[in-house]
C-alpha cells in the first residue's frame, strides 16, 4: 500500500501540470507558448535566486527565526514576481486578460511541480532498490556512510501512509497560489497600477514565510493545512479578480474608442 502512494505521489507530481495545461488549453483555447513561458520565467527566477540564498545561507542561520523567514520569503517574492513583471511588460505584450494570466501561472508552478516530481521520483525508485540491498556491496555510497544510508532506507520506508502523498497535495496548493501570483501580477500591468505587484509580492513572502517559520515549530501535516488555508485564499483572489480584468478592458476600450471619435470629429 505504502509503495502505492508513494508512486502516485511522484508521478502524480510530474503529471498533474501537464494534464492542467492540456485541460486548459483546451478549455480556455489558449496556446500551449503561455504554459511554457511561465514554466521558462519560473526557472529563469532561480538562475539568480537560489545562489543568492546559497551565498547568505550562513547569514540567514545566525539570524532570529522570524526574520530568516521573512527574508527568505521576500527574496522569492521578489525574484518570482520581477520576473513574471518582465515576462508581461516585455515579452508577452498582448497578453492582457485573465484566462492567459491563469495559463501562464499553471505554467511557472507547474515546471516546479514536475521537476520536484523528477527528484521524487528518482527517490522512490533508488529507495525501491535499496530495500533488501546489502548497501555495503553498493559502490556509490562510501563505507563510511553505509550506516547512516541504510537508517535513511528504514526512515523512507516508515513513512505513515497519510503523510506519503502530502508532496502532490503541497504541489496543488502552490500551483494554486502561483496563479494568483500570476493574475495579481498581470491585473497590475492591465490597469497600470504597480500596487498590484508589491500586493503578489507580499502575498508571496507572507506564505513563503509562514512555511519556512513553521516548518520548524509544528508537524507536516499541520503545516500542510495551514498552507491549505493560504490556497484557498489564492483560489478567492483568483476568482475575485476574474470580473476586473473584464471591467479594466471595457475601460480601456471605451477611453479608445471615445478617443478615437474625439479624432476624426
Amino acid at each position: 500500500m505504502l509503495e502505492i502512494l508513494l508512486a502516485i505521489n511522484s508521478l502524480g507530481m510530474l503529471l498533474l501540470p501537464l494534464i492542467a495545461a492540456f485541460y486548459f488549453s483546451r478549455k480556455l483555447k489558449l496556446s500551449w507558448k503561455l504554459f511554457l513561458a511561465g514554466a521558462l520565467t519560473f526557472i529563469a527566477s532561480q538562475v539568480l535566486h537560489i545562489p543568492l540564498v546559497l551565498a547568505l545561507n550562513t547569514s540567514l542561520q545566525s539570524l532570529n527565526i522570524v526574520i530568516s523567514a521573512i527574508v527568505l520569503g521576500l527574496l522569492a517574492g521578489l525574484f518570482e514576481e520581477t520576473a513574471r513583471y518582465i515576462l508581461y511588460k516585455f515579452i508577452l505584450k498582448k497578453t492582457r486578460t485573465w484566462d492567459e494570466g491563469v495559463y501562464v501561472g499553471i505554467g511557472h508552478g507547474g515546471v516546479e511541480a514536475i521537476l520536484l516530481g523528477a527528484i521524487t521520483l528518482l527517490t522512490f525508485v533508488n529507495m525501491l532498490a535499496y530495500r533488501n540491498m546489502d548497501l555495503s556491496t553498493v559502490p556509490s555510497i562510501p563505507a563510511e556512510q553505509v550506516e547512516l544510508a541504510t537508517q535513511q532506507v528504514k526512515e523512507y520506508w516508515s513513512t505513515p501512509a497519510h503523510m506519503a502523498i502530502l508532496g502532490l497535495v503541497e504541489r496543488i496548493f502552490a500551483m494554486t497560489l502561483h496563479v494568483a501570483l500570476s493574475v495579481m501580477v498581470l491585473y497590475g500591468l492591465v490597469t497600470k497600477n504597480q500596487v498590484w505587484f508589491w500586493l503578489a509580492v507580499l502575498w508571496h513572502t507572507i506564505v513563503d514565510a509562514l512555511a519556512v517559520y513553521l516548518v520548524q515549530k509544528i508537524d507536516m501535516l499541520a503545516l500542510e493545512g495551514i498552507v491549505g488555508i493560504c490556497a484557498v485564499i489564492s483560489l478567492f483572489i483568483i476568482f475575485w479578480i476574474k470580473p476586473k480584468f473584464a471591467e479594466a478592458l471595457n475601460v480601456q476600450e471605451q477611453s479608445r474608442l471615445e478617443e478615437t471619435g474625439a479624432g476624426t470629429s
